[in-house]
């Protein structure tokens, strides 16, 4: 039982009021005993009493009169259909929360999910009456769905249901229970219910899968609903569909050249309960296919597969990877962007040229096609550098530099943090005290102890250790089969002859090593930048590194490795609303402006142009100097997004569908049940049907089915009717009390 305005029970003081009256009339009177009275005494005995019973009788019925009044505005209702044929409709409150994410492509014996969804949906709108209200819930929706009022258009919803598509967007079940919950908790009519559309999921209910919890506690759990509300779940498919989706995707190569080979890992899983064999995944650039392999995968198992690809150019390359075409299809490419700088700005700050010869030699060095480099070369002294535009540069090699002064290196310090690159050689006339207080604890670099030079030839450093995973070395030397173990080539170690000794410190890689223990080359990071520190100067005077057939690729890489990486593009999610960040740095090319006659657009897979406007940002994190970022809306198409200003590209994002909407296994009625129990639902208001069943008639039965208010009305009206029999005896045996 349950009141719609309880607000009107209050009114059930006035019950008080004929009981008040009665007593009131009850006088206390002074007997005087007559004589001649006694025999009539007697004589009204019985009459007395009649009068009396009469009197209680219609207090109760008063009473009982304005009870069933007062009860009757106070609408109570009942669950249950027994007292239908006497009582009046409950009018209800429905949301109906319609899962349109693309797992819902797949079919069985029954048909395609959404279509039997779209079906289930019109069997729950049929069962709406004149009073009753509706909200439609897409999962695709949110979690920024417009919060409507509730409509009694049954019929727009109808269109609205009939029109719906697939979409590639899929939400949580969280955020619909909590959206429902709002819409639901200012409605005043009797019957509130949520009917839930869907393949069930287990990832759609992410908190069984450790990613999003509900929150626990019981005040928080039991606040989300009404208390008495119904929850049908209307189940899609009798059984798992069978998928085979790409899981991940990973570009394992960081140093992008043309025409040298990117290692791509992915992974592929098998959502089916019967293995596949031979399946064909394929590797696409620039729509060209550039790598294909075969996978096999056990039932409800996955494998990993890794491609080599080489990029036939400069600038952005646009890829994806692909498996053969099953029941659901978008979970079966996935996109990656890839971008090789046509130029890399490079300033070298040293205070004599001949101690540079050797960089430059090797950074001018023509590939094996006799390409030149895609370096952009310059030279400033150090007294210059305080006047150096760092917006123009990527990379700083610092070499043949005594002293820095502590707004120099602040500066290098701020170049690194935002995303710069900078490269540390030794020095003959190196100062260990000045770089010890001014330059290396502003970059977190531990302390110079002292230069070793070596007199004997005979013990002169040598390479000891190599971190041949480093992404330097991850195309220069490739692994050789020597019987059943894979071993690397060998570098050919310079003779050192003058070193600075030194400690990498806990948070840098070393990834050469003397054989005296102390480092050769170092990494350390500061914000989104990169340092390497070498421990010799690139001339003859402290090594013969520069004679050697490292040298020239190892230079080489060390700048390409070192510069920005502004240009790896962002992933996102359909469904992300992204802010999109770009820097104005040396390697865009693009004068970015903020005014009116410069636009700049979104360019959608589909071909749906966007225009936005930039917001202008000074120091963007991750950025060099100032960028812009760019506020775009909802991605909700899978595939490449291009931000440009004019026919310039200045950004490519990737897009791909949620590898969870993939996960085809269903949730068990179990789980279900404690879903929903951390959310105040007991299972008694908790209704699992089939969408092949007859749902109407399930519903009908669990429904908050009479509302009372009539009753009352006709138990009042019989009330009126007996107190007007019992007040018209009353005063007739009151008459003859007096005769």
């Amino acid at each position: 039982m349950t009141f719609l305005n309880p607000l009107v029970l209050l009114g059930l003081i006035a019950a008080a009021i004929p009981v008040i009256l009665h007593l009131l009339n009850l006088r206390k009177l002074r007997t005087i005993e007559f004589s001649t009275l006694t025999f009539l005494k007697e004589l009204q005995q019985t009459k007395i009493r009649r009068l009396k019973l009469r009197q209680i009788l219609l207090l109760i019925t008063r009473t009982l009169l304005v009870i069933f009044i007062i009860l009757a505005f106070a609408r109570p209702a009942m669950r249950g259909t027994w007292l239908g044929n006497i009582g009046a409709h409950a009018h209800s409150s429905i949301a109906i929360i319609f899962d349109d994410s693309f797992s819902m492509m797949a079919s069985d014996e029954h048909g395609v999910f959404f279509k039997k969804a779209k079906e289930a949906a019109f069997q729950v709108i049929d069962l709406l009456k004149e009073g009753d209200e509706v909200f439609f819930i897409k999962l695709s929706d949110l979690p920024k769905a417009t919060i409507d009022p509730a409509t009694h258009d049954f019929d727009g919803v109808r269109r609205i249901v009939n029109e719906a598509q697939i979409s590639m967007v899929r939400r949580p079940m969280e955020d619909a229970l909590r959206l429902a919950a709002k819409l639901l908790q200012h409605s005043a009519n009797a019957n509130r219910e949520v009917y839930i559309i869907s393949d069930m999921q287990e990832t759609l209910f992410k908190h069984f899968m450790g990613i999003h919890p509900f929150r626990s506690s019981k005040s928080q759990a039991s606040s989300l609903f009404n208390e008495q509300t119904n929850i049908f779940l209307i189940q899609l498919g009798s059984k798992e569909a069978s998928n085979v989706a790409i899981d991940s995707l990973n570009v394992i190569t960081k140093i992008l050249e043309k025409d040298k080979p990117v290692t791509i890992f992915t992974s592929i899983r098998n959502h089916g309960k019967a293995p596949i064999n031979n399946y064909v995944i394929s590797v696409h650039l620039d729509g060209v296919k550039a790598a294909q392999k075969n996978v096999s995968v056990e039932a409800g198992g996955s494998t990993t597969c890794e491609f080599l690809v080489s990029p036939k150019r400069t600038g952005f390359i646009r890829g994806y990877i692909e498996l053969e075409n099953d029941a659901i299809e978008p979970d079966n490419k996935r996109y990656f962007t890839l971008y090789i700088p046509e130029q890399i700005s490079i300033t070298i700050i040293s205070s004599s040229e001949p101690e540079t010869q050797f960089l430059l030699l090797a950074l001018t060095t023509k590939d094996e096609q006799g390409m030149r480099s895609s370096f952009n070369i310059n030279r400033v002294t150090p007294q210059k550098f305080p006047t150096l535009n760092l917006n123009n540069v990527d990379i700083l090699i610092c070499t043949n530099i005594k002293v820095f002064n502590s707004n120099d290196a602040q500066r290098i310090k701020d170049f690194v943090a935002k995303g710069g690159g900078v490269v540390l050689f030794a020095e003959d006339k190196l100062q260990p005290a000045n770089y010890n207080s001014l330059l290396l604890p502003i970059l977190g670099i531990p302390p110079i102890e002292t230069i070793t030079e070596i007199d004997d030839q005979n013990h002169n450093l040598s390479f000891n250790k190599i971190d041949f995973d480093h992404p330097i070395f991850s195309t220069i030397f490739e692994k050789e089969q020597s019987g059943k173990k894979q071993e690397r080539q060998t570098i050919e170690s310079p003779n050192v002859f003058k070193s600075i000794k030194r400690q990498a410190g806990k948070q840098a890689r070393t990834i050469i090593s003397l054989s005296d223990g102390t480092p050769f080359l170092t990494e350390h990071e500061i914000g989104t930048g990169k340092i390497l520190f070498y421990s010799i100067a690139p001339i003859l005077s402290w090594s013969d590194f520069p004679l050697k057939g490292i040298f020239v690729p190892l230079i080489y890489r060390s700048m390409i490795y070192t510069a920005p990486h502004e240009f790896n593009q962002s992933n996102y999610i359909t469904g992300d609303d992204p802010i999109i960040i770009v820097q104005s740095g040396s390697s865009q090319k693009y004068n970015f402006q903020s005014s009116d006659d410069k636009r700049y657009k979104i360019i959608s897979p589909d071909g749906l142009e966007e225009f936005i406007q930039p917001n202008f940002q000074s120091g963007v994190p991750g950025s060099i100097g100032k960028g812009f970022s760019f506020q775009s809306n909802r991605l909700t198409l899978p595939g490449f997004y291009d931000l440009k200003s004019g026919s310039n590209t200045l950004s490519i994002s990737t897009v791909n569908v949620d590898p969870l909407e993939a996960h085809t296994r269903k949730i068990s009625n179990d789980n279900l049940e404690k879903f929903f129990a951390q959310i105040g639902v007991d299972k008694q208001y908790l209704h699992s049907l089939q969408a092949s069943e007859k749902v109407q008639g399930k519903i009908l039965e669990a429904r908050f089915g009479t509302e009372l208010w009539k009753l009352c009305i006709g138990f009042a009206l019989f009330l009126a009717l007996i107190e007007m029999l019992i007040a018209k005896d009353r005063n007739k045996t009151a008459q003859e009390v007096k005769q």
